[in-house]
């Protein structure tokens, strides 16, 4: 599989490498690892090994240059930017050519498209060929048109779908049949992978009304293989859909499958494997769409491939679908490019195909694009803003009405497993045509009868943080069972809270089946929606809002204040109170920690001058509510349930400033 890994999965990388580990931390042995990596295309641990690497050797640019390589592929394009610029300021720039093509790249996908016309014309100055030269001043020309026209239209509304749909994994492939939205997610664990970390798959789910997403299930998916992307034919009464194995550490190889309704309107618990000549051995088949083509009077199976004799890159290719048998597979060269064509969606009421592409001019990355049936490549659309962006477009599909419907993207707003990093995942968003209003007669309008100073602000939330220090008390941290340093009575960790929270943040799914799964249907739902609701509305919140928290305390110290901040550290009632008093401090030992390795050490000076001090309260395990259990066998009560994990938090409770 060449290039399918990276837009079909951006998924869990930041927070499966919280897990990564190498017993000899010295920088030898962590270019060595880097380096294994590579060779095992482990592009994830690569970008741990890297990063850590930096950290003890922050003036070789040949690790930045490789992290920054590292941090693009997985579309951490702030990351990317901050580290080719300093190899680009360096003495040695000579020694890594690309980076002012990459450095136009990496702005062209940020939307910042002056300083992405003034690098890529930079390459072109330098003589260097490695990159085509026609393909830079077609990515010069794109940018100057992106320039003028990716200014979103207000005809288009874009909507961010809910917790019941998005985690802070990947959710793509979006579909709607009747009153039922389906999707893949890619947020479960793989059973017995022996890959260290824990590699996830992906399975598909649905949505009915507003409800909460649900897997199907009657063995549609699989636990040791990805199963995504499902379209239906034959008016429903057939489904195919996409099987995907890893061939190594990150990149997958996929096929088409196929099951029936039986008698009784359920999937068939019998799935068949298309044939050869659609699921051609040794290179993927997927993103299956199926169409109703109105001139040759048949369903069109459209698909993904990277087989030969398509144009180059990822190509859509059509099958015609002749009852049970499919005929031979084309290539669709009417829009297929040197680059990729991926996730078709054939829109019956219109016959228009809809696809995304990186080999037209756009506004960077993926953008989306559509074609009448059987028009010519120059009748190609590029569909506007705000359904298009700088970053990752795809997977559109079109409702019956032909105005509104869905796409997933990796755009600003989707959720993030890394905040620092701001990268990974796709979301779904729902879109929908607003027709311009009539014009009106002129109206007059009344002065409001609330006083403009009674009007109530909008409270803080975990997308409109405070802006002062004081505003954000109490600060709550929150933290997994026994975490930091399982099992021991030490009062300090060399943890920060950032890998604990990347640790927490994985287990959400463990935590939903814990706490939900013995309860009937509708108690189910109420469950997970409190799972989901802790860990979005709280675990997630206080991590945004700690960092928010700490530009703040960096301005006031570079002011030349003083500031005193306090901490107080919470537990559950599991453990006995001086097991529980260690845990708490071993807690507020991962707080400090983190604020002395926040952007590099930048505070450790003012804690060594005096002008930061952090401070402790006394611990505050008996405070713990009463309708908390304690017992030690009631796990699901104990430790998985929101109000006793509401309990195992670090606060910062004050905030005392002297200029």
């Amino acid at each position: 599989m060449k290039g399918l890994y990276k837009y079909f999965y951006y998924s869990a990388l930041f927070i499966l490498l919280g897990n990564c580990t190498l017993q000899a931390q010295s920088l030898k042995a962590y270019k060595k690892a880097a380096v294994t990596a590579l060779q095992q295309k482990d592009y994830q641990a690569a970008f741990y090994y890297y990063d850590q690497a930096i950290q003890i050797a922050p003036d070789d640019m040949g690790l930045w240059y490789q992290y920054a390589t590292m941090a693009l592929r997985f579309n951490a394009f702030n990351e990317a930017k901050k580290a080719y610029q300093k190899v680009y300021e360096s003495k040695i720039l000579d020694n890594y050519p690309l980076t002012s093509y990459q450095l136009g790249l990496v702005n062209n996908q940020l939307g910042e498209y002056g300083e992405a016309i003034a690098y890529y014309q930079q390459y072109l100055n330098s003589g260097h060929t490695e990159i085509k030269k026609e393909k830079v001043e077609r990515a010069i020309a794109a940018c100057q048109w992106a320039n003028t026209t990716s200014h979103p239209s207000s005809l288009w509304q874009v909507e961010h779908l809910d917790r019941k749909v998005n985690t802070p994994y990947s959710e793509f492939a979006p579909v709607k049949s009747g009153d039922t939205l389906y999707y893949t997610s890619f947020k479960f664990d793989m059973e017995e992978d022996e890959h260290d970390p824990i590699r996830k798959i992906s399975k598909v789910m649905f949505q009915r009304g507003k409800g909460r997403g649900r897997t199907i299930t009657r063995g549609f998916n699989d636990d040791k293989q990805h199963t995504a992307h499902i379209t239906f034919a034959n008016r429903g009464a057939m489904v195919i859909y996409t099987r995907c194995q890893y061939i190594n550490a990150t990149e997958i190889q996929c096929q088409l499958y196929t099951r029936v309704k039986d008698k009784r309107g359920r999937w068939s618990k019998k799935e068949k494997k298309l044939p050869g000549h659609i699921n051609l051995d040794g290179y993927t088949t997927t993103q299956p769409s199926i169409g109703y083509d109105s001139i040759l009077q048949t369903e069109m199976l459209y698909f993904v491939s990277d087989r030969p004799e398509g144009t180059g890159g990822l190509d859509i290719w059509t099958a015609v679908i002749k009852g049970d048998s499919l005929g031979q597979a084309t290539p669709l060269n009417t829009i297929n490019t040197e680059e990729d064509e991926i996730t078709p969606f054939f829109h019956n009421q219109s016959q228009h195909l809809y696809f995304s592409s990186n080999g037209y001019r756009g506004f960077g990355g993926y953008d989306i694009y559509k074609l009448p049936n059987n028009a010519k490549r120059n009748e190609v659309e590029h569909l506007p803003a705000p359904l298009n962006t700088s970053y990752n477009d795809v997977y559109l599909s079109m409702n019956k009405d032909g105005e509104s419907g869905y796409f997933a993207s990796n755009r600003p707003g989707s959720k993030l497993l890394d905040a620092d990093k701001q990268a990974c995942c796709n979301d779904i968003y729902y879109f929908e045509y607003q027709p311009p209003a009539p014009p009106e007669e002129e109206v007059v309008i009344e002065e409001p009868k609330t006083p403009v100073e009674e009007i109530t602000p909008e409270p803080p939330s975990i997308n409109n943080p405070p802006d002062k220090l004081e505003d954000f008390l109490p600060l709550a941290l929150y933290f997994d069972n026994d975490e930091p340093d399982k099992r021991t009575r030490k009062t300090s960790t060399k943890k920060t809270y950032e890998a604990t929270y990347r640790a927490y943040m994985a287990r959400i799914d463990e935590y939903e089946k814990a706490f939900a799964e013995p309860l009937s249907d509708d108690r189910r739902d109420e469950a997970l929606d409190a799972i989901g609701a802790f860990f979005e509305s709280d675990v997630e919140k206080g991590f945004v809002w700690l960092g928010k928290f700490s530009e703040i305390l960096l301005k006031r110290l570079e002011k030349g204040e003083t500031v005193e901040i306090f901490l107080k550290g919470y537990t559950s009632p599991r453990a006995k109170k001086e097991y529980n008093l260690a845990l708490s401090k071993r807690r507020i030992s991962s707080v400090r920690n983190q604020f002395r390795t926040y952007k590099n050490g930048v505070f450790v000076s003012y804690l060594e001058s005096g002008h930061l001090i952090i401070s402790e309260r006394p611990f505050g395990e008996a405070e713990a509510s009463s309708q908390v259990s304690d017992a030690l066998e009631d796990l699901r009560n104990s430790i998985y349930h929101p109000d006793a994990a509401r309990e195992r938090r670090v606060e910062i409770v004050e905030v005392k400033g002297e200029k």
